[in-house]
């Protein structure tokens, strides 16, 4: 069997995508079979990803919604340690809807006061 490129050893080698499901099947206690119903799938179908080293993208997000688990946060844990995260957009994103929930909150409490005639 010849290896894709991706698949191939080299210093940072990803993790095995079909044991890290599997290891969160047995942890949830969850059966193939039971996987396989939530995604509409045969059994054997759920077999051979399992047996994949890599799973395209979209297969693993549905996995993930169907166990319940945030596969791709897992995946953080495998990169490189001198990899930086970009944990700031989230920051950002929060701070926004804050300055927006405020900002929305300022206007209805002057619609009040004028209704009200508060100065």
């Amino acid at each position: 069997m010849t290896l894709r490129k991706y698949q191939r050893s080299n210093k940072n080698q990803h993790p095995h995508i079909g044991n890290m499901v599997k290891k969160v099947m047995d942890q949830k206690n969850i059966s193939q079979a039971e996987v396989a119903r939530r995604l509409q799938l045969t059994s054997s179908s759920v077999a051979n990803y399992l047996k994949q080293s890599s799973l395209q993208f979209g297969i693993l997000w549905n996995i993930g919604i169907a166990l319940e688990h945030d596969f791709l946060s897992e995946l953080m844990n495998y990169y490189p340690a001198e990899i930086q995260f970009n944990t700031q957009s989230k920051l950002i994103k929060e701070l926004t809807d804050q300055t927006n929930t405020i900002s929305s909150l300022e206007k209805e409490i002057e619609i009040y006061k004028n209704a009200l005639g508060i100065k």
